[in-house]
């Protein structure tokens, strides 16, 4: 972001006040003064230079307060903020400022917001079990139906595992595995046609049709259930 039309370096200056301070209240009552425009360049400063660099704390304490001050304005510059933060500082929800922005959304966001904070959490932990495990359980997703509609928007292996895991809570209803493998095999990378592959195989789904080259004997199929280890090892072979 350059000086200019986009960018105001004494607005930075008093938007970096409020944050050193966590003052969030004084945030919001200056944000809410602003013009149209103002306002918009003040978010691209508050995405682009101050959140990604602040202490964790500060970090998920702004994300708190501007979600409750306007969330369809601040969720989109949060997550974005988010994700280079992961890629530099370093981000995990397991900070306990995170339980902040779950009760938010758990009491108070709308189920658009939470639904975007979930999936965009899953393509950024798609490959760690415990990032997952903790996002589902801080926001109430209950295992089975509930977790299967999120993790197919999803990325990575921990994505796959914790698809096929919500899939065996719901392996009496044959009807809902066949439309997840469908949909698995309709998103067309690898990884999402072989556990539809192994998922057609594990659930006896003869309904799914497609063309797979198995290289897994039936008598091996329970190791998908055993860990997270040996998921990805019984992956590898399909």
């Amino acid at each position: 972001m350059t000086e200019g039309k986009y960018y105001n370096r004494a607005m930075e200056a008093r938007l970096g006040m409020f944050f050193e301070a966590m003052d969030w209240d004084g945030l919001a009552a200056y944000l809410g003064g602003l013009s149209h425009k103002d306002f918009r360049m003040a978010g691209d400063i508050i995405g682009e230079r101050l959140l990604p660099q602040v202490a964790p704390p500060v970090f998920w304490g702004a994300f708190h307060a501007l979600l409750a001050f306007h969330a369809k304005a601040f969720l989109g510059t949060m997550l974005k903020s988010a994700r280079v933060r992961r890629q530099t500082v370093g981000f995990t929800l397991r900070d306990g400022g995170f339980l902040l922005v779950a009760d938010f959304l758990n009491r108070q966001g709308t189920a658009l917001d939470r639904g975007k904070f979930i999936v965009a959490m899953l393509r950024m932990f798609g490959e760690d079990v415990a990032e997952l495990e903790h996002l589902f359980q801080c926001l109430h997703v209950e295992d089975g139906q509930g977790r299967m509609d999120y993790l197919l928007q999803g990325d990575g292996m921990a994505c796959a595992y914790l698809l096929f895991r919500a899939m065996r809570h719901a392996e009496h209803d044959h009807e809902l595995l066949a439309r997840c493998c469908r949909l698995l095999m309709k998103k067309g990378d690898r990884l999402s046609f072989n556990l539809a592959s192994l998922a057609k195989v594990y659930f006896d789904l003869p309904q799914v049709k497609g063309t797979f080259s198995l290289r897994v004997s039936p008598y091996q199929l329970g190791r998908l259930e055993s860990s997270y280890a040996d998921f990805k090892k019984m992956m590898s072979l399909v």
